[in-house]
């Protein structure tokens, strides 16, 4: 039984040597949607950080654009390893709805952050910079969320 046990707190210490090591890490985006020739108005922005099972994904951050279709986002998270990020855009342009009521779902689209935008610390250190989109356009693998 002494072996399993020397692994036990072998096992026990490399768990509490990585949790002490676990640093924040930030990540940034910011760009404008856009409805065809309008800008998205008030269209929600939610930033995840995403885990693999069992771990559920994390909402950093959420904001909603503003008059000219703006948003900018950033989020921190204490983890390990490299985190992984996504951001999702919530909004009902060129939505036709569920039995054509658009007020009743939302068309959701996600895009994953690249790694080389993440880096140490609580401030962003460098911005991932969307541009101008155009949320009219339907999106391979887009979902629907209703309420």
């Amino acid at each position: 039984d002494l072996p399993y046990l020397r692994m036990f707190i072998l096992l026990l210490l490399s768990s509490l040597l990585l949790a002490i090591h676990a640093g924040h890490q930030s990540v940034g985006v910011r760009g404008t949607l856009m409805c065809g020739h309008q800008p998205l108005v008030n269209a929600e922005v939610k930033l995840w950080e995403l885990d693999t099972w069992p771990d559920p994904d994390d909402v950093l951050a959420s904001v909603k654009t503003d008059q000219r279709g703006r948003f900018e986002i950033f989020g921190t998270e204490s983890e390990v390893t490299k985190i992984s990020t996504a951001v999702k855009f919530y909004h009902r342009c060129n939505n036709k709805g569920l039995f054509n009521l658009p007020g009743l779902c939302k068309r959701k689209i996600t895009y994953e952050v690249p790694k080389s935008y993440i880096n140490s610390g609580k401030q962003v250190g460098k911005w991932f910079e969307m541009g101008v989109m155009n949320m009219e356009a339907k999106v391979k693998g887009e979902d629907t969320e209703c309420i």
